[in-house]
């Protein structure tokens, strides 16, 4: 398990490095900044589901206990 895990971080910083990379090229600020904008939307639905697998276990945990604590 912690050999995936690794692994899986591994694929995330590779990803973040690239986004970091493309964000830093000149041509992504020429146009009044419509490729960044454009790019900005694709990181951040990107990212969605890249990190999907850790925030939506923790946001059904987090929705269940908030359920539980509004029926009381």
């Amino acid at each position: 398990m912690e050999n995936i895990l690794n692994k899986y971080l591994d694929l995330l910083w590779n990803f973040f490095m690239y986004d970091i990379e493309t964000f830093s090229q000149p041509w992504m600020y020429w146009w009044l900044l419509i490729p960044a904008s454009c790019y900005l939307v694709f990181f951040i639905i990107k990212w969605a589901v890249l990190t999907a697998p850790f925030w939506i276990p923790i946001n059904m945990v987090l929705g269940g206990i908030r359920k539980v604590i509004k029926n009381k």
